[in-house]
């Protein structure tokens, strides 16, 4: 029950879907609890799953030439993760990090697939919620780590999650 509450106080996903949809993903996805300084994905990793926050803060990085470990982000309850890496097919952008006990909700690809077949819609807000985690990237980066994760359009943002996901 906890998941379904979750998803549906998250515009990512109660936007868009049924109230039958959110059942379904939720009962796919998984609620646990991770312990302070625990890494929860790995920048340059492939991502399988991507996370919305219960409870708890967690600390973005990415790597660079100029700045080996730099601060993009700081998260709290509410906000998902790694959503990037698991639409696009894409190696994850950057680290995250447990700043202390936190919960999550974890989504797969696996999870998503079933729900994205009968609500292609869904990608198309996803595309819209990835093209706006791009522009706020880039105001805050200086590196060339920012280009390489940058450089992926909208339409084309669009485009790999739908062939990822099979629906084009």
């Amino acid at each position: 029950m906890e998941a379904r509450d979750v998803l549906a106080r998250t515009p990512l996903f109660a936007d868009v879907l049924s109230a039958r949809q959110l059942d379904e993903l939720a009962a796919r996805s998984k609620v646990y609890d991770v312990g302070k300084d625990r890494v929860l994905m790995t920048e340059g990793d492939f991502g399988t799953s991507m996370f919305i926050l219960v409870s708890g803060k967690v600390d973005v990085t990415v790597a660079g030439t100029r700045h080996p470990l730099r601060e993009v982000a700081m998260l709290g309850p509410g906000e998902i993760f790694g959503e990037m890496s698991l639409m696009t097919g894409a190696r994850r952008a950057a680290t995250v990090t447990t700043m202390e006990p936190t919960r999550v909700v974890e989504i797969t690809k696996v999870a998503l697939e079933n729900v994205l077949t009968h609500s292609p819609e869904l990608v198309d807000h996803f595309g819209a919620v990835l093209a706006r985690r791009r522009a706020e990237l880039e105001q805050i980066a200086d590196d060339e780590h920012a280009n390489r994760i940058l450089g992926i359009r909208t339409d084309e943002i669009v485009a790999a999650m739908r062939r990822l996901f099979g629906r084009g």
